[in-house]
């Protein structure tokens, strides 16, 4: 049975990795192909492990593509390139020592781990829930992101308990299914999950604007409270949530409501930044909790962190205030 269906589920993933890779406006669409290009190689070496044994390392490295993947097309945060190739060489260094004849544990560590990815995707899914603005978006990360969690979870936990022999055929049944689904049913799907307020097919009505207008003067202000959350915010401008979530999205262009947030914060930071003040101090007056909250969404927001910025400009300044060669100093 497996060896008519992995090819079958191979022949849709790499189907699916083309359509993909075509939608040059898809967020993390380098990403999602790889993943499903390392699903396409976990059935078909499932089903010939012995013609196609060289596959072994992509199949190893499947579920942190699969992760990568997932963060990557919700627009979620990454982990630091550094841990993601830490996890890579874990995965294949177990995976591999366990095919050559190393103790027991060296398997059901890579397993373990393999287990723990697929295990992070419907925690991310549950944490990136409040924030994402878009709410075609919200109802896709609740089902298909979460039947892909599950499919992925049931496979790794059928590893690790000795069961993938009945388990990979389900789960190459299951694949196909979802790729026909999305292709035969989501065709808007590239534009749901690019979160472009151009895809919407309403835009603010009157209402709206003015909700606008208010949520703009209310957040110059409210932005440095550490509290703040969407729901709050909501409150405080006594609309509805949903509808909110639609104006920000709308209105501000933003599809995630803190890195929205964020972006106010760290403008007020940089409007202080030449005070005499420590980085810590102007980061908690802007709102942040910790100091390296801050550092974080400043690196992600500026590609630098906050110490070499203002470093940068304190250079900059001094530059611009010493006279050069050609000029003489003014007596």
């Amino acid at each position: 049975m497996l060896a008519v269906l992995a090819p079958a589920t191979a022949a849709c993933q790499l189907m699916m990795a083309l359509i993909i890779w075509r939608r040059t406006q898809l967020p993390g669409r380098s990403d999602l192909a790889i993943s499903l290009i390392s699903g396409t190689a976990y059935f078909l070496h499932a089903a010939f492990p012995d013609d196609l044994r060289f596959l072994l390392p992509i199949v190893l490295a499947a579920p942190l593509a699969c992760n990568r993947a997932i963060r990557a097309g919700f627009e979620t945060s990454r982990r630091p390139v550094w841990q993601d190739l830490g996890i890579l060489v874990f995965l294949l260094g177990f995976g591999l020592a366990a095919r050559v004849g190393a103790p027991g544990w060296t398997g059901l560590a890579s397993s373990l781990l393999s287990l723990a990815l697929f295990v992070e995707l419907p925690i991310i899914v549950w944490r990136g829930l409040p924030d994402d603005l878009v709410a075609a978006r919200r109802s896709i990360r609740i089902w298909a992101l979460g039947l892909s969690a599950v499919l992925g979870a049931g496979v790794a936990i059928a590893s690790v308990l000795g069961g993938a022999v009945w388990a990979v055929p389900i789960a190459a049944g299951l694949t196909c299914g979802l790729i026909f689904a999305a292709v035969a049913f989501g065709g808007g799907l590239p534009d749901t999950l690019s979160a472009s307020p151009q895809a919407a097919k309403s835009p603010l009505d009157s209402r709206e604007q003015q909700i606008l207008r208010r949520l703009r003067e209310v957040i110059a202000e409210a932005y440095s409270d550490p509290n703040l959350t969407l729901s709050k915010l909501a409150q405080r401008l006594d609309v509805p949530e949903h509808r909110l979530r639609r104006v920000i999205h709308l209105g501000e262009g933003q599809g995630n409501f803190s890195a929205w947030l964020s972006g106010y914060r760290i403008a007020a930071f940089k409007a202080r930044i030449d005070e005499d003040a420590t980085i810590l101090t102007l980061a908690l007056a802007v709102g942040y909790n910790s100091l390296s909250a801050f550092n974080r969404a400043f690196k992600a927001a500026e590609g630098v962190t906050p110490s070499a910025f203002r470093a940068a400009r304190k250079a900059n300044a001094k530059a611009i205030s010493e006279p050069t060669p050609e000029t003489p100093n003014a007596t």
